[in-house]
């Protein structure tokens, strides 16, 4: 299903400078796609692409971007260097280390990265004169999960937490961004703004230990899929209504922080979206493995109503229709179509464009 929603200006977006962080990643790569068709002019900082294949050399963006600058976001003079060099309108910070078992086997890199490299980016752009608006990227694993089976929606009033390295680490992070806001910025004119969206998906996630790259390597591979916990409920949506969300934020000019997730009252667990994808494809089986990442969350859900009343957003993809994308662009890859020009039209579609 299809629902009505706002879609952003192309004339903000127009000569737009935009630094994107993570630009080589799976949401990365998509947010620079995107405002590449609304006529921004995108700088990338990011690591070299880490899976193979990568959405980012599959779309060939290295050559579509204005400048790439391959550096660690813990580098702060890099950072400050590349920062002055451009002069941009606007940052949008996504790099991080964002799978929860590699935080558990590296928390040392996944502190770091998640906490110091966010401040980095704070520290860099506080004395930019032309930044207008700096929107830095955590997630909805920053609330303090009750673990129990109640199935709770947590608001952005909810208290931070997080009991395992990646929880942790961007629960701290936001209460450094927090910090940052009320010593530097609360007198200039950047406006900052956090958003926690939910599970994303999309085409062209290639991550390990993701459910949807999982199903989707399972199928090309015809090897049965291993699930740990078929229960979990987690905010399914299309990256696609994640960065309306984070566009609409932006040209909205508020400050604050932001929910994204799915706007329905009933939760989707993982035999849900297996279930989905098994009525569009026969071939897809999979068994329990019932193993458990110490201190991971199994109940998470996001309530988004104050970007609904305040930005007018909304999911315009539900599940089935996220789903029933996301599966037609890994055919459309694997089957070795245009993949380039099946993505950009997945994105003209959905922004009208």
């Amino acid at each position: 299903m299809e629902n009505k929603v706002k879609l952003p200006s192309v004339s903000f977006w127009e000569n737009k400078k935009v630094i994107i962080t993570g630009h080589t990643g799976f949401t990365g790569s998509w947010l620079s796609l995107t405002l590449i068709n609304y006529g921004a002019y995108v700088y990338g900082i990011s690591l070299k692409p880490n899976s193979k294949p990568s959405l980012f050399e599959i779309l060939k963006l290295k050559n579509k971007i204005k400048k790439n600058f391959f550096c660690d976001i813990n580098n702060l003079e890099k950072i400050k260097y590349i920062f002055k060099k451009v002069n941009p309108d606007i940052i949008i910070h996504l790099a991080a280390q964002p799978i929860v078992n590699q935080a558990m086997k590296d928390p040392i890199e996944t502190f770091k990265t998640n906490i110091i490299g966010t401040v980095n980016i704070c520290e860099a752009s506080r004395k930019l004169k032309k930044l207008r608006q700096l929107l830095l990227i955590t997630t909805d694993k920053c609330y303090k999960n009750s673990k129990s089976n109640k199935v709770e929606f947590f608001d952005e009033n909810h208290e931070l937490g997080g009991d395992e390295p990646y929880a942790a680490s961007k629960a701290s992070a936001e209460i450094a961004i927090n910090s940052y806001v009320k010593t530097y910025f609360n007198e200039n004119k950047i406006k900052i703004s956090t958003a926690r969206a939910g599970n994303i998906i999309g085409g062209g996630d290639w991550a390990k230990d993701r459910i949807i790259p999982d199903i989707f390597r399972s199928l090309k591979s015809g090897k049965k899929l291993i699930i740990r916990n078929p229960n979990a409920t987690r905010p399914w949506q299309h990256v696609l209504d994640v960065i309306n969300g984070y566009i609409l934020l932006i040209e909205s000019k508020k400050s604050g922080s932001w929910n994204f997730g799915p706007m329905s009252k009933s939760s989707h667990s993982v035999n849900n979206i297996l279930n989905i994808l098994k009525k569009n494809n026969n071939k897809l089986k999979w068994s329990v493995k019932k193993t458990k990442y110490k201190n991971e969350s199994i109940n998470l859900n996001l309530n988004s109503k104050k970007s609904l009343h305040l930005l007018k957003w909304v999911s315009k993809w539900d599940l089935e229709k996220s789903l029933k994308n996301t599966q037609e662009w890994y055919e459309c890859y694997y089957n070795k179509k245009n993949i380039i020009s099946f993505t950009n039209n997945q994105i003209k579609k959905y922004f009208e464009i």
